[in-house]
């Protein structure tokens, strides 16, 4: 079995691929076949040592916590009829791998047979940290949202979750994208790579920025001149408002398991959809990581671990 491992804080050039022996599942453990993983911010923040003060693994270990895949095998304590589902999980012991040996963990959620293995990879670290940033600031039907990111693994989700909400969506984009954003419930586009203040003067004043992105500078120039904008952020703990009547909150934290079946719900029914950048072979994982950071990438990128998917 091989598996992705992070040998030290090089970032990329610490990543190693390693084969070690498959190992069966003890009494109270079930086995996933690896299908995917995403390649999240968290992984390559995490491979410089950014994150050593919210991420406790250190080197050598291996990265990425969300996976789906199909249940091969089970202990004997569990039960037989989880064998050959198809589900989404998490390993924090690390889940960049062929094979997942997973214990009791109530986030082993079977997977509706009209959402493919792809798009439900997509929900971990894409949707929940979504709708944790809309329950965070207490978004409401009527409010004017700012979301930065708009186009990525979060802020798609959070522009599709805030329409169905009745939120009037300012979206931060490249122009290449907008059609893009509108169609998924955007109500208004602006270019981040020209002048913002031009652009957002004639909008809806926003009350709330939530910000998938986590560059200072783009949240300084937001803020200012803004004293209504109170703000949430998975990106940066510690930015500091300028202005007094601002507020700003970091956002983490899980959401609940039934929150991930509403969700796989949602997309087997078509309410949301998965947006996808790329699929890379798992073995490609630093190249993927470098498709991933590229501006303007619409979804997420995953990792493939066998030839079926």
């Amino acid at each position: 079995m091989e598996l992705i491992q992070q040998t030290d804080f090089n970032g990329d050039a610490g990543i190693q691929l390693t084969t070690v022996p498959a190992v069966q599942p003890t009494a109270t453990q079930v086995q996933v076949q690896t299908a995917y993983t995403p390649v999240l911010p968290w992984d390559w923040r995490s491979a410089t040592g950014e994150l050593t003060h919210l991420n406790a693994a250190r080197p050598p270990y291996v990265p990425s916590y969300a996976l789906t895949g199909i249940v091969t095998a089970v202990g004997q304590l569990r039960q037989a009829k989880l064998v050959g589902q198809r589900v989404l999980t998490v390993n924090f012991h690390g889940a960049a791998r062929e094979q997942n040996l997973l214990g009791p963990t109530p986030l082993l959620l079977t997977v509706p047979t009209q959402v493919s293995l792809a798009a439900a990879t997509t929900l971990i670290g894409g949707a929940d940290a979504a709708v944790k940033l809309i329950q965070a600031a207490k978004v409401q039907a009527g409010m004017t949202v700012l979301v930065t990111g708009s186009a990525g693994g979060v802020g798609s989700y959070l522009i599709q979750l805030l329409h169905q909400q009745g939120v009037t969506v300012i979206a931060l984009s490249r122009p290449a994208n907008r059609n893009w954003l509108l169609q998924l419930g955007a109500d208004f586009t602006v270019d981040y790579t020209t002048t913002l203040d031009e652009q957002l003067a004639v909008l809806p004043k926003p009350t709330v920025l939530l910000d998938t992105v986590g560059n200072t500078q783009l949240l300084n120039l937001l803020a200012a001149g803004r004293p209504q904008l109170k703000l949430w952020s998975i990106g940066l703990p510690q930015w500091q408002p300028h202005d007094a009547t601002q507020s700003f909150h970091f956002v983490s934290g899980p959401i609940w398991p039934q929150t991930y079946r509403r969700l796989l719900e949602q997309l087997a029914t078509g309410q949301l959809t998965a947006a996808i950048a790329g699929t890379y072979d798992f073995h490609a994982v630093v190249q993927a990581r470098h498709a991933a950071q590229q501006a303007g990438r619409r979804g997420r990128t995953l990792l493939s671990y066998t030839s079926q998917n």
